[in-house]
């Protein structure tokens, strides 16, 4: 029998300051790693807290009671053009199948503000890869260097539904 919870249906809503303040002091190591490459000087709580403030977007997902992971869309000086961040709890890492299942769902739904999301994905991290490729997002070959580590600038935009017959 598996050990993982049998609680898996995510439910979003809108976090408040204690959501954000678990999320920060529970965030996944990979999270904790990208956050720190780009600003080692700034706490985790601090750049989430930046990052909530900005956007113009922000949702939290609830595994339960408890929260799961705070992400938002940042409007970027191109109008139809937003920046889209997530952090998890160490929660996403060992019953990660709720986030995944509900990743494109939430991604299509924060496009119908933003037609084009543009993003940054360290390079280092194989689970941030992933996860944007899963979504729909498309990588450009060349790396950056941000801070201590190298990025990849990851691009979605927002594509018309195909209906039952396959066509447009």
């Amino acid at each position: 029998m598996s050990n993982k919870s049998t609680v898996s249906k995510l439910v979003l809503g809108v976090p408040t300051v204690q959501d954000i303040e678990f999320v920060a002091e529970n965030i996944r190591q990979s999270d904790r790693q990208d956050i720190s490459g780009i600003w080692p000087d700034i706490s985790i709580l601090e750049v989430i807290m930046r990052d909530v403030e900005k956007s113009k977007l922000v949702y939290g997902l609830y595994l339960g009671d408890t929260p799961y992971a705070v992400f938002g869309v940042i409007s970027a000086s191109v109008s139809g053009v937003g920046t889209p961040w997530v952090v998890g709890t160490k929660c996403v890492d060992r019953n990660a199948l709720p986030f995944v299942r509900a990743s494109l769902p939430l991604v299509e739904m924060l496009q119908k503000s933003f037609p084009v999301f543009e993003t940054f994905v360290c390079a280092q991290n194989p689970k941030s890869i992933h996860w944007h490729q899963w979504c729909g997002f498309k990588y450009e070959n060349e790396k950056i260097k941000i801070g201590r580590d190298f990025y990849y600038l990851a691009t979605r935009v927002a594509t018309e539904k195909l209906n039952k017959k396959g066509d447009k």
